[in-house]
């Protein structure tokens, strides 16, 4: 996976447009060549546990969130 494929699946997860199994296949259905990109999807993986959601049907709560927009930002900006 490149950079903008990692930077649209989290910002199609954020915005609720992505592919049903999509994050569960960015997650927990593969192990990323690139070792910056992998550590991204691991931190991602337990952002539920880290901030924990406060509604029932959220993944993690706004701090989460802000991490995988800053994610996000990151990986656009190519660093």
């Amino acid at each position: 996976m490149t950079k903008e494929e990692v930077a649209q699946i989290l910002q199609d997860f954020l915005d609720g447009t992505g592919n049903p199994w999509a994050w569960d296949d960015f997650t927990l259905g593969m192990t990323l060549v690139d070792t910056d990109l992998d550590t991204i999807r691991i931190k991602c993986l337990g952002l539920g546990e880290e901030f924990p959601p406060e509604n029932r049907n959220e993944y993690c709560n706004e701090r989460g969130r802000q991490v995988m927009r800053d994610y996000v930002r990151q990986l656009r900006a190519g660093t």
